[in-house]
């Protein structure tokens, strides 16, 4: 029997924040942790910020959407200041009724930005292939 490709979602209580070279992106006091399972890949966790907590005077809309088949169409947004850095942030405006958590949540691009729980940094761990 495969494997399926499923999520699961847990709320994360911290002190949460999203920084880009010392700029406070996002801050929040509680954040939705999404795992994602995949036959294919090993996935890292994926903290998704209520939109509330994030900086938008810094971002302006892209152009880009994806699709994921137990996520729904995520919509990205690009970092305008202090620098323009492409596609850093992405939500999914209606997601599947799978994960309604994720509904006005938002990740970051951990590869892009640091990202700290309690004062400590969250380490970015890559997507891989099993």
């Amino acid at each position: 029997m495969a494997e399926e490709h499923y999520a699961e979602i847990r709320e994360r209580s911290g002190d949460f924040r999203v920084e880009f070279k010392g700029t406070i992106l996002a801050k929040s006091e509680s954040v939705q942790e999404l795992q994602e399972y995949h036959p294919s890949y090993a996935f890292p966790p994926v903290l998704y910020f209520p939109q509330s907590s994030l900086r938008f005077d810094q971002m302006e809309k892209s152009d880009r959407e994806t699709s994921c088949p137990i996520k729904g169409k995520a919509a990205y947004w690009n970092l305008s200041k202090p620098e323009a850095v492409e596609n850093l942030v992405w939500s999914y405006p209606n997601p599947l009724t799978s994960v309604p958590q994720l509904k006005d949540h938002y990740a970051f691009d951990s590869s892009k930005v640091e990202i700290f729980r309690d004062g400590a940094k969250v380490e970015h761990r890559p997507i891989r292939k099993r």
